[in-house]
């Protein structure tokens, strides 16, 4: 009589879809942020910007926990993780941390469960980073700062969401945010 097939664990199936989780893909870099990002030195800030949202579906995250703070802890350089309200959008607060950054790294998420939960959620993430771009092409001292979208979309409305961002010159998607897939994107991001 044969044995029946080995299970494979949560962890293990984990494990084994790590490599391409969240699918990350760089869909541009026109202005060469990435390389200008990558080249930082190690005193130099990314200002990492992230939606509240809710957690994705299936994560073993702390309920108090930022679904984003692994993406920051995953980044190899100093992070000053900023997250934003989609109801307040760019507030004094968040253009009064631009002056101190080396690079900038915007996220977008609008995965189906966060337009479930907010129907507009895209359209108004878009508008942060429109409004973060803008101040930063104010500055002449922040003239060589690089400036990353990190836009997290799926179903849908994954095509229609990356033409909506098609003014921001350095873009990389995924399909999820997940530890795993923020971890990937930061692979992407850094060459790796």
């Amino acid at each position: 009589m044969a044995s029946p097939a080995p299970r494979t664990s949560n962890l293990t199936a984990l494990l084994q879809s790590a490599p391409t989780a969240g699918d990350p893909t760089l869909v541009r870099d026109s202005t060469q942020a990435l390389s200008k990002l990558r080249q930082l030195n190690e005193a130099e800030v990314i200002t990492m910007f992230t939606p509240f949202v809710p957690h994705p579906p299936g994560t073993s995250l702390a309920k108090d926990m930022d679904p984003f703070e692994p993406l920051g802890r995953a980044l190899p350089r100093q992070v000053r993780h900023v997250p934003y309200r989609l109801d307040h959008g760019m507030t004094e607060t968040h253009a009064d941390f631009l002056p101190a950054s080396g690079a900038i790294v915007v996220v977008i998420c609008s995965s189906q469960n966060v337009l479930n939960h907010d129907s507009s959620a895209f359209e108004r993430q878009a508008h942060f980073a429109q409004d973060i771009t803008k101040r930063v092409a104010e500055n002449r001292s922040l003239a060589n700062v690089p400036i990353v979208l990190l836009l997290v979309s799926n179903g849908s409305a994954k095509q229609a969401h990356e033409h909506g961002v098609q003014d921001f010159p350095t873009l990389v998607t995924l399909n999820d945010y997940s530890t795993a897939a923020l971890t990937n994107a930061v692979r992407v991001l850094f060459g790796k």
